[in-house]
């Protein structure tokens, strides 16, 4: 696999007339935006028998979506063998592989062009594979995403109708959609890019039996997960009391009285009046919760690290980690990091954050609570020693 953090330091070429700040005034979020040659001469690193190879992984999440004879999709979800593969004999297939950077951390520096959005947006690289004709199906994501092509050649059509409801098809396994019509038509190749907002239904189709296409998606939590994430944070903090009445008076048989409604009301107002720094500090521990963390080797947990010895020591932040901070004064921030929260000075927290993945902390000048977050970042797995 290629070093491509060297090889790769590339920014987006946004058309003649529009930069990252007219990006996001006009179109993030709104409507769609055609990037021809948003990478110049752009040459994948990972070719498809690489991606299948990564498929078959048992830590990696790959899916393969097939359409059978009456035009159905269907999903099938990985690691997979690799006689999988071998009966993949007609054109009606593709390969998605998701978390691409967390596998292969060099990865990440193909998403250092996109940092201009929040950090904490960016959800993941995935690229898919596709031979010639093949596709996923019209549909549409509920996130923004930007769309490179890595090789080859493939065709992407949108529905920019603003007055149709989307139904959808009761074949198949998939979100299909059943009246998608192609308003705009394009074929992109390497180097060019599409950025989709939300919820604008999209099809690809792949032309020519070399297509891959990179995928960067960002995260776009539901309402209803961050209330009730949120709510259970308040109560891990929350005393164990049991409810008690006020003054009672004689009711009737199965009846909640206006009184026992106000008075579990009065608790819940008094759990969710939270100060503007506690509120953040939820949300930042909310926002940085990760679904894996690093497994610590033996020698990388347990031992005490102090400034002196970690100045000439490399770091790499764990792939799956999380990193985030909030300043609460004009030198200390609170950092998060899969969901934990430590004090640090702003200095420890930007270096820490702005680094893709390798980090070293000669350079600047940690304070005793900076020692301390990295202590416990390697106690977590958060931070790995390198073996570089």
């Amino acid at each position: 696999m290629p070093d491509t953090f060297s090889l790769f330091n590339d920014v987006i070429h946004w058309p003649e007339g529009i930069d990252e700040k007219r990006f996001l005034k006009e179109y993030w979020q709104q409507k769609p935006l055609l990037i021809r040659q948003a990478f110049p001469d752009f040459d994948t690193p990972l070719p498809a028998d690489e991606l299948a190879g990564l498929a078959l992984e048992p830590d990696t999440a790959g899916r393969i979506i097939t359409q059978d004879d009456n035009a159905a999709y269907h999903l099938e979800q990985g690691p997979f063998d690799e006689d999988r593969f071998s009966t993949l004999t007609d054109n009606n297939w593709s390969l998605l592989v998701t978390d691409i950077e967390k596998h292969l951390p060099e990865f990440k520096a193909y998403l250092q062009p996109f940092r201009f959005i929040p950090d904490w947006r960016i959800d993941d690289l995935m690229i898919s594979y596709a031979p010639d004709g093949a596709s996923v199906g019209a549909h549409v994501d509920e996130y923004d995403v930007f769309l490179l092509q890595g090789s080859g050649v493939r065709t992407w059509q949108i529905d920019a109708r603003t007055d149709t409801i989307h139904e959808m098809r009761k074949d198949g396994d998939l979100k299909i959609l059943a009246n998608f019509q192609a308003s705009d038509t394009w074929d992109l190749n390497p180097g060019d890019m599409l950025y989709l907002p939300p919820n604008m239904a999209h099809h690809g189709i792949a032309k020519g039996d070399d297509c891959t296409t990179w995928s960067v998606g960002f995260r776009a939590p539901r309402l209803p997960d961050f209330v009730s994430r949120i709510a259970e944070l308040i109560s891990d903090t929350m005393a164990t009391e049991r409810y008690t009445d006020g003054a009672l008076t004689p009711s009737q048989h199965g009846e909640i009285s206006d009184a026992s409604v106000h008075r579990f009301k009065a608790i819940w107002t008094k759990a969710t009046q939270l100060s503007d720094s506690d509120f953040a500090q939820l949300a930042g521990r909310w926002l940085t919760e990760s679904d894996s963390i690093a497994t610590l080797d033996d020698d990388n947990g347990g031992e005490d690290f102090n400034k002196a010895s970690f100045n000439d020591m490399d770091f790499v932040k764990a792939p799956f980690s999380r990193f985030a901070w909030i300043g609460v004064s004009s030198h200390q921030a609170e950092l998060f990091v899969d969901g934990e929260c430590l004090s640090c000075s702003i200095e420890f927290a930007r270096h820490l954050c702005s680094a893709l993945s390798s980090v070293e902390f000669g350079t600047i000048d940690c304070q005793d609570n900076d020692v301390t977050a990295i202590q416990t970042l390697i106690s977590l797995g958060s931070l790995l020693v390198s073996d570089d």
